[in-house]
């Protein structure tokens, strides 16, 4: 597992104790989480304005993804180097967002096709996203 510290190190931003809780709460976790799946993790540890502020800190650093859920709560997830670009899928019984790769041929015409979408409309599409919603199994842990 990655060290928080030396995220931070690496990206040249001051180490505070908020920083790095929260970086260690996303770096124990998987999968996106929300910002009140976040804030119960942290165990009240950090107030929900310095959370915000440590969010948007990693967003300009480039190492936090946030977008939202279906249901328009917001959800974040780290962004290191390691880190491959992916897509997610959302179960709307248990609330589960699951990261997904997607095939590389799948990911190389989706590239011939923004590329085209870019020139037809004289448009620089600098992100994409490929959000999947369903319900998970009878075998999900979350949904019993």
């Amino acid at each position: 597992m990655r060290d928080s510290k030396k995220i931070l190190s690496e990206h040249k931003v001051s180490i505070t104790n908020p920083r790095i809780l929260v970086l260690e709460a996303l770096l124990d976790n998987k999968n996106p989480l929300t910002i009140d799946e976040l804030q119960s993790k942290l165990k009240n540890k950090v107030a929900k304005s310095t959370l915000y502020r440590v969010l948007n800190d990693l967003k300009n650093i480039n190492i936090l993804n946030e977008f939202t859920d279906p249901n328009n709560a917001t959800v974040v997830e780290l962004l290191l180097e390691e880190d491959s670009h992916h897509h997610h899928l959302f179960c709307s019984d248990c609330g589960e967002i699951i990261d997904i790769q997607m095939g590389e041929s799948f990911e190389s015409t989706l590239s011939k096709e923004i590329k085209r979408i870019e020139k037809k409309f004289n448009f620089i599409i600098e992100d994409h996203r490929l959000e999947l919603f369903g319900k998970c199994t009878d075998l999900c842990k979350n949904c019993i």
